[in-house]
């Protein structure tokens, strides 16, 4: 066979079969595909920076709002990192457009240039994408698993656990760039690299080949059904994949955080002062004993041990509170219990210990944490133990503790005879804000508010307008026809004493801002709580205040300006934010910083109905006015309301210490009985105290709110009470 024959021949067929291009038109596809190649690169940086934008302050608000460890913000730098190297990137490897008359030879290395980079960052898409957000991730999840385990072995399975979920969520993120680089990319550098061959070959001037990706109509297959998949699962993974992970080490961190399981025999717990009244099998019952031990000698050992903190131990953390008495609980527990209605006592056995009860006490308390923070300090007592002789100005005094616990601004004074014979004023307006505070500024109360309220009950009553005993049905029936049976015998002294059983808040701001069909629609369902039974509730001030309003024809702002401002003198008082200009704004607290509130602005106080239970501002020498007639009030004199009216007033119930508007407890640096209230709006924090055998009062208030606010103003209050009293005013108790 002659071979040369055949070569001859395949040569003359590949020469008629050699397809020639025109340079112009492939120069127009080269630089349309090229332009279409950095429009779709240029899309994807704009959704990947765009993307961690949107999530820098969603990772914050989900630290924040769900009390997250530390290590969840390591994922802060991380999203950082990311809009930081696209945008080097950018600037560093510029997706440069085609010029006009620029030669083909020149837009095919450009776009070779730009494809190869494009490679390069997708095939090392691991270590400058996804190792970032795994390390910080995963140094979040061996925290949790860390805080939330009993053993090494524990904490190890567990962080394996959710090393696999971050696995399965970014291996197919990785994959399919790998996928994308080999099925869509490297194809089109190896047309653009035989293309730049045909260029620079010396031995032909013409442009041969074909060229199916450079010359079709898109740039890249793109099936938009696809697209929209993938839009669908990454939004799911984002709303829906990473919060449910972050919810389960949540509520794991919540529950199993300490070394003791977290359940518990009842289904809910509240409290008759130092009584804890429990709910098991849907019934309320008093606790008398749990497992032989008087439940008496449990709640006193949980004071002993946590303090202030007592009840939330014995509520959500019963047993470790066991174990530490010596007497750790089984499984199941015997429970002695008293019935709410009558003298009966049982003995229920084998109770289960349940982790759904005592996720139920904790969402519960987490509930009223919120809504009723603002009377976290009320049965706050001033330790005598740390009454100590001050010499500094009080002024200097504040300024230390506000700087302490970064609160704008601070007020207190001390109130002796009639008389303010101290007080100070520091800070400034807000955190926005540098003018300082005067001494004419208004200062919200909050819920001392309701002292308020109580006093011009006694005057309606005294007017013989209301009585102590008028109920609901007496007062109310024709007002609110659709009044649920439960209320009717509800009296007004009930409600002063917060023993009405009425809800203790709603949505304020979406409720009917006419008080009294406000009060209708909470008065048409079932009581909330047992009548009788002590429960702080914003909810029965304001049926008061409708009482009032429906009695008199007037608005109770109305009446309380014309009862008791005016006769008290109480010219710079009023309702709402404090707005004049002398005045600091209130502050929102976060976790992060403290947020002023424009006085002007919805939400920069209670609503308006909420009035009887707290919307009061004054300034300090107007409340010092108030506070003068309750100690005289408490004295035995005559003053707004006859002493005997004060002395309802300031008369717990039977076997409580809640009076009417005030708590009453016995102080050994007051020489006796004491009167008491906190009151905060969530962005001020208010607290009075009355020494009526010592003829003292003392006063402070910080334009925030919170946990620190609250322990900065009992601060304030004990630096008063030692820069005022004498050592033998304050015997040890």
């Amino acid at each position: 066979m002659d071979s040369d024959k055949y070569q001859h021949a395949w040569q003359a067929y590949a020469s008629q079969t050699r397809v020639t291009i025109d340079p112009d038109a492939l120069l127009k596809e080269v630089q349309r595909s090229q332009g279409s190649f950095r429009a779709t690169i240029l899309l994807r940086d704009f959704r990947e920076v765009g993307v961690a934008l949107v999530m820098l302050p969603i990772w914050f608000y989900m630290g924040i709002t769900m009390s997250l460890p530390w290590t969840w913000y390591l994922t802060v730098p991380t999203l950082l990192w990311l809009i930081g190297f696209i945008l080097i990137d950018r600037k560093r490897h510029p997706q440069k457009p085609s010029e006009p008359g620029e030669p083909l030879l020149h837009s095919v290395k450009e776009s070779l240039t730009q494809l190869e980079h494009q490679i390069w960052l997708l095939r090392n898409v691991f270590w400058w994408y996804l190792l970032p957000f795994v390390i910080s991730i995963s140094a979040f999840f061996l925290h949790t698993a860390w805080k939330t385990s009993n053993s090494w072995w524990e904490a190890l399975g567990f962080a394996l656990f959710l090393e696999l979920i971050l696995a399965v969520l970014y291996t197919p993120i990785y994959y399919l760039n790998q996928y994308a680089v080999r099925t869509q990319l490297e194809p089109r550098r190896q047309e653009l690299l035989a293309l730049l061959a045909s260029l620079t070959d010396e031995t032909t001037s013409e442009v041969s080949g074909e060229y199916p990706i450079l010359t079709s109509a898109e740039c890249a297959e793109v099936s938009p059904r696809r697209m929209l998949f993938a839009g669908v699962c990454f939004v799911a993974i984002l709303l829906i994949g990473v919060p449910s992970i972050i919810y389960v080490a949540y509520r794991v961190d919540q529950y199993l955080d300490q070394d003791y399981p977290k359940v518990s025999p009842f289904a809910a717990v509240r409290w008759d002062e130092a009584q804890p009244e429990v709910k098991v099998d849907g019934e309320w019952v008093r606790l008398v004993l749990l497992n032989n031990i008087p439940a008496s000698k449990i709640v006193a050992y949980s004071q002993e041990t946590y303090e202030d903190m007592w009840q939330k131990r014995f509520e959500e953390d019963l047993v470790e509170l066991l174990t530490r008495m010596g007497r750790p609980p089984q499984d199941t527990v015997t429970l002695t219990v008293q019935s709410l209605t009558s003298a009966e006592v049982r003995i229920l056995r084998d109770v289960p210990m349940t982790t759904a009860n005592r996720r139920a006490i904790r969402d519960a308390a987490q509930a009223r944490e919120r809504s009723e923070q603002q009377h976290q300090a009320l049965h706050h007592a001033v330790p005598i133990e740390e009454v100590r002789s001050n010499a500094e100005p009080l002024a200097e005094a504040l300024e230390s503790i506000r700087a302490t616990y970064k609160l704008p601004a601070i007020a207190a004074f001390v109130m002796r005879g009639g008389e303010v014979v101290e007080r100070a004023t520091v800070g400034t307006r807000s955190t926005k804000d540098d003018t300082p505070v005067t001494s004419s500024a208004q200062w919200h109360l909050g819920s001392n508010t309701q002292a308020m309220t109580a006093t011009l009950t006694g005057m309606l009553v005294e007017e013989g307008l209301l009585q102590w005993d008028s109920t609901l049905g007496d007062i109310l029936s024709e007002a609110v026809p659709d009044m649920d049976a439960g209320h009717r015998d509800t009296t007004l002294t009930m409600l002063l004493h917060h023993t009405g059983g009425i809800t203790p808040n709603i949505n304020w701001y979406s409720a009917p801002e006419d008080r009294v069909a406000c009060v209708a629609g909470i008065l048409s369902s079932a009581p909330k709580r047992d009548r009788g039974s002590y429960a702080y509730s914003n909810g029965g001030y304001v049926v008061a205040g409708a009482m009032i309003e429906v009695v008199t024809g007037r608005r109770w702002e109305e009446l309380t300006r014309k009862k008791i401002f005016e006769p008290l003198g109480m010219t710079d008082s009023g309702f709402g934010a404090p707005s004049n200009t002398n005045s600091p704004w209130g502050h929102r607290s976060s976790v992060l910083r403290k947020t002023p509130m424009d006085p002007t602005t919805r939400g920069s106080d209670n609503a308006p109905v909420l009035g009887p239970a707290g919307t009061v501002h004054v300034t300090l020498e107007d409340y010092a006015r108030f506070l003068t007639a309750h100690m005289e009030g408490a004295q035995g004199k005559d003053g707004i309301v006859s002493a005997e009216t004060f002395a309802t007033l300031h008369t717990p119930r039977p076997g409580g210490k809640y009076a009417k508007g005030w708590i009453v407890v016995s102080r050994g640096w007051a020489g006796g009985q004491a009167l008491s209230h906190s009151g905060s709006n969530t962005m001020w924090y208010a607290t009075a105290w009355l020494a009526p055998e010592k003829n003292t009062a003392f006063f402070a208030v910080t334009n925030a709110g919170g946990d620190k606010a609250s322990v900065a103003v009992n601060k304030a209050i004990e630096a008063l009470i030692s820069r005022h009293l004498q050592p033998d005013d304050a015997p040890s108790r």
